[in-house]
């Protein structure tokens, strides 16, 4: 992130991110093998980037296939990130 803030050049800009989440569809129940060790990566990310927000609603979603969320939760993702960004942009 810091790359891509260095290359638009703004140092501030807010970046928010989805909590990654597995629909739990594999033959073993997970489909992502290292999904907790990216979630513990995405908190360290935001609890020290003070211009970071984390979208946490992710584990609510359903899925159109083992990998993707369905339109609704594509629609709530899109809103949640809305949110966050405001909120960064806003706080004071």
């Amino acid at each position: 992130m810091n790359m891509m803030r260095a290359a638009l050049r703004v140092d501030d800009l807010p970046v928010v991110i989805g909590r990654i989440s597995d629909s739990g569809q594999d033959e073993d129940g997970r489909v992502w093998s290292y999904g907790e060790i990216i979630r513990e990566q995405q908190e360290k990310f935001v609890n020290d980037d003070l211009n970071a927000a984390l979208v946490r609603t992710t584990n609510n979603y359903k899925y159109s296939d083992k990998w993707h969320y369905d339109s609704n939760g594509y629609i709530d993702l899109g809103i949640q990130f809305a949110k966050k960004v405001y909120y960064l942009e806003n706080e004071d």
